[in-house]
């Protein structure tokens, strides 16, 4: 393939071959044994620079940039060699992305940095040339040599390029032949004052951290940290974030207590064995040569925060506000930077899946940096988050913060970078023979469908689905993966998909487990600052009603002079009547003025009210509980007696039953020998009817009733 030497891609290939010797070939898995275990796919300069005289990169403008030829071939998608030039973007970029994997965990720092510059170099140097292509059209690139100077070349050829003026000679400065030049010496860095302050007061808290810092002068960039430091560095970043950290003025951990607040000195020194605070921390670890380990860092951000707790612990017994809030916070801080340092350290967490060890969870003051409790605080945020109904927002509105994060993951799949590897989950577009092997068939349109009709509730259903995409692509393409190279390319881009999508789901989950959390507290720490105001404003105005009462109530108008205690009496307007509604414009003529001591009055006479209709509340339901016990208790028995005469009532009658019927055979329980009741008339006097040789029943009314006298009694009164 023929390229113009100002064609992007003669540019790119320029870069490519020029970044390293040590890019140039591939990695002889020979020599590095364990090379495919640190990485997937391996590439290097040769095969991209093969790729780019094989034809397989190609530059296309607008929205749809890739241009490819699909054909279905035994029901697969299969792709022709027309891919877009942004995959040599990120095949170039997946050469340093595996040294570095490959070198992190070995401990190789020379081999990182360099990656790092060389990936660093290729973006700046390919993103300024693609720009300034796409910027002429297509037809001309700019070449910045220099500062000031630039060349213009045509795609054309030299033969229809216009003549360009020829860039001005430079000025060459000739320094005189007989007079050596001389160096001037450089001037010696001038020191930075060290901070004195001569104060027994609280020091304000960019001075308390600048003077931490004059304490360590060697501090490092973070860029120039090894492997671990680099590490720690970025979960320290990530951890200064936290809106109770970064722009909190309740909650300071960046400098020392006793510093900030001399009075409480002694009282801290009294119950903190071993102070720290994140300034102090941090400067530790840019000092170099102070931390062996990450698990030291890690061990003294936990104590700034444990530290906290243990202070506070007897102040939020006790009930007071600033030892509560600082309690809770504290205590939360301790939870979410457990979760975050095991998630930004994990390349260098210690293996301990074999051994059995406790389960950490919830704000413990140490954690140890292994594989058991990463999986632990794994599960824990997964309870908090995956549960969590999302707080869904009106159509037409803005989305809530619940809804962005969803958007957010949703969108991670669909990165310029990862467009070919998503080519088979996109659309719904799948194989005759799909649904014989797939039940739940999921792609990433009808997901982003569902998300943006507001059919999920929870996060947990969004997560699942996006799981199932390629969880259905592993089951379908991996019986045909050896067989068919499309069947391998899917399956290859499902395990890669999905290791992203996982990681994707965990930024998720601490950002959301650390915000419904704090919000929890935040919530906690208002009622609680809510509560004491209630309880301050009725101890006011109790004093006020106990200082009333020791006055002896309030004055009359015409009282003597000398009492400051006076009432203002106003007469209140005549309130209209006759309207059976609310007039919202009426004004009322007159004041509506009150006097300090008739609204204490007027808050007292309610107060107790209400006082006295809570004791009737309380007696009323006692009673009301008492008389619906004693109801419950009286049918109960009436129940067990109406059984116990219903039984007797039985028992008789099949006893007169078995006499008349002549049955010496029955027992005394109206049982016959072969254990059957005699129940086959219903009563006595039905039984007495059914006969045929019965006497007539005759009936006569009795006239012999007696009146009874009634008794005089004589009464005998006394003057």
């Amino acid at each position: 393939m023929f390229l113009v030497a100002n064609h992007p891609l003669f540019i790119a290939t320029q870069v490519a071959e020029s970044a390293s010797t040590f890019f140039e070939r591939p990695v002889d898995v020979t020599m590095f044994s364990d090379y495919l275990k640190y990485v997937k796919v391996p590439m290097d300069v040769s095969t991209v620079v093969n790729n780019i005289e094989a034809g397989l990169y190609v530059y296309a403008e607008g929205k749809n940039s890739i241009i490819m030829s699909l054909v279905l071939v035994n029901h697969f998608m299969t792709i022709a060699n027309f891919v877009h030039l942004q995959d040599f973007e990120c095949e170039v970029n997946l050469i340093f992305k595996n040294c570095e994997a490959y070198n992190i965990p070995k401990g190789n720092r020379h081999m990182v940095r360099l990656a790092k510059y060389c990936a660093k170099t290729f973006r700046k140097q390919y993103s300024a040339r693609i720009k300034a292509f796409d910027a002429s059209g297509g037809n001309s690139f700019v070449v910045e040599e220099k500062k000031g100077t630039k060349r213009l070349l045509n795609v054309a050829g030299p033969s229809t390029a216009p003549p360009t003026a020829a860039p001005p000679a430079k000025k060459i400065r000739k320094s005189p032949v007989n007079v050596p030049a001389v160096a001037k010496p450089k001037a010696p860095k001038k020191a930075l004052p060290r901070i004195i302050i001569r104060t027994d007061g609280p020091f304000p808290l960019h001075v308390a951290i600048a003077k931490i810092k004059q304490d360590f002068p060697t501090r490092r960039p973070h860029k120039d940290l090894d492997y671990w430091e680099g590490a720690c560095s970025r979960f320290f970043r990530e951890l200064k974030k936290h809106p109770w950290i970064s722009s909190s003025k309740r909650f300071v951990f960046d400098a020392p207590v006793p510093m900030l607040h001399p009075e409480i000195k002694e009282a801290y020194a009294a119950k903190i064995r071993n102070p720290m605070d994140l300034t102090t921390a941090e400067c530790k670890l840019l000092q170099g040569g102070i931390y062996q380990g990450p698990q030291e860092f890690v061990d003294d951000i936990a104590r700034v925060f444990a530290n906290a707790v243990t202070f506070n612990q007897s102040g939020h017994e006790e009930g007071d506000p600033t030892s509560c809030a600082y309690y809770d916070a504290s205590q939360h801080l301790l939870r979410y930077a457990r979760w975050l340092s095991l998630e930004s350290i994990s390349p260098f967490l210690v293996d301990d899946s074999q051994s059995e060890g406790s389960k950490q969870a919830g704000p413990i003051p140490q954690w140890n940096l292994s594989t058991s409790n990463h999986s632990d605080a794994r599960k824990e945020m997964e309870e908090i988050v995956m549960k969590q109904p999302i707080d869904r927002s009106d159509k037409g509105d803005r989305f809530t913060w619940m809804e962005t994060e969803c958007e957010k993951l949703l969108k991670s799949l669909r990165h310029q970078s990862d467009h070919k590897r998503m080519q088979f989950f996109l659309l719904p577009n799948y194989p005759a023979d799909y649904f014989g092997y797939i039940p739940h068939p999921m792609d990433w349109e009808t997901s982003y469908g569902r998300f943006r009709e507001k059919q999920y509730e929870t996060f947990g259903e969004i997560v699942r689905d996006l799981r199932l995409i390629f969880s259905n692509a592993l089951k379908y393409n991996g019986r045909m993966k050896d067989v068919d190279s499309v069947s391998k390319k899917a399956y290859d881009d499902a395990v890669t998909m999905s290791e992203k999508l996982e990681a994707a789901v965990q930024r998720m989950v601490i950002t959301i487990s650390d915000r419904v959390e704090r919000e929890k507290v935040e919530q906690v720490v208002l009622d609680r600052e809510m509560e004491i105001a209630q309880k301050e404003e009725e101890e006011r105005v109790r004093k006020e009603w106990q200082q009333e009462r020791e006055r002896g109530g309030p004055i009359a108008p015409g009282a003597p002079k000398g009492d400051s205690s006076t009432i203002k009496v106003v007469r209140r307007s005549n309130v209209r009547k006759g309207l059976d509604f609310d007039f919202p414009f009426y004004d009322e003529e007159g004041t509506q003025e009150q006097s300090a001591v008739e609204v204490s009055s007027n808050q007292k006479k309610m107060y107790e009210e209400q006082q006295g209709e809570r004791i009737r509340t309380d007696r009323a339901t006692q009673y009301l509980g008492y008389a619906v016990h004693h109801k419950l208790q009286e049918r109960s028995f009436a129940i067990h007696w109406a059984k116990q005469l219903t039984e007797k009532i039985q028992l008789n009658l099949s006893q007169k039953q078995n006499i008349i019927n002549g049955k010496p055979g029955s027992d005394a329980n109206g049982t016959t020998k072969e254990g059957l009741h005699n129940n086959d008339t219903a009563s006595f006097v039905a039984s007495l009817l059914e006969k045929s040789d019965r006497s007539q029943i005759k009936l006569s009314i009795s006239t012999s009733c007696k009146q009874k006298k009634r008794k005089h009694r004589t009464r005998i009164f006394f003057d």
